[in-house]
């Protein structure tokens, strides 16, 4: 009654709507700081919400940042290059055919780029030799485990599926079809979303270090 009271009487509008994006061509960029250290970050262009492939790229940003994973193997135990390199998948619910993938490794200067080409190797590789069954089962059981404890969560159900249900109503097929999704991803799915989008033509590299290294 307050509802209809209040804003029953409104004007209606226009409904808003948000500019396309094109997606970024492969750049690299880099940002002097008067700090002793630096971060290094590489991203590859990815999918958005609304892409069929967001669910499996996820597996795949866990798959390598598992601290078994080669992001963590690689940089951290291998090469002490970083203490604490991880990856984050961000697939955009705003705009269609946007969305990054993104590895970040802090350390010192002197290896900023050292560690980028291995981040870059990292990818390729992945993106030509793929994983196997064993290494997609490793990173999807704890995915499954964590959807599980999401069902009993009201953060979930309020925030990501409920708050913006009215205007986005196909997060509620999202919701229902989530779990069985992510069981009927499979290794050659994978594979194939690995070479389309980690290869070393779809990088962007982001560097920040010392004032220092400015005229070097």
């Amino acid at each position: 009654q307050l509802a209809n009271q209040y804003f029953g009487s409104l004007p209606s509008g226009e409904r808003f709507s948000h500019a396309q994006q094109e997606t970024p061509s492969p750049s690299s960029h880099e940002l002097h700081l008067d700090k002793q250290q630096a971060v290094l970050a590489v991203g590859f262009t990815g999918a958005s919400a609304y892409d069929d492939d967001n669910l499996a790229l996820e597996l795949i940003h866990d798959y390598c940042t598992d601290m078994a994973g080669p992001l963590f193997t690689k940089i951290r135990e291998e090469l002490g290059e970083a203490y604490s390199p991880y990856a984050g998948f961000q697939p955009s619910d705003t705009f269609k055919d946007l969305g990054y993938m993104l590895a970040v490794s802090p350390g010192k200067p002197e290896q900023a780029e050292g560690v980028s080409k291995i981040i870059i190797e990292i990818g390729d590789k992945l993106a030509v030799e793929g994983c196997t069954q064993d290494e997609l089962t490793r990173a999807l059981e704890p995915k499954l485990s964590e959807l599980k404890t999401t069902l009993r969560q009201n953060s979930y159900w309020l925030g990501t599926v409920m708050s913006q249900s009215q205007e986005q109503p196909y997060r509620l097929d999202w919701a229902r079809q989530r779990d069985s999704d992510y069981k009927a991803i499979t290794v050659e799915e994978i594979n194939a979303l690995a070479k389309q989008y980690l290869g070393k033509g779809n990088t962007f590299r982001f560097e920040i270090v010392p004032e220092e290294k400015k005229g070097e």
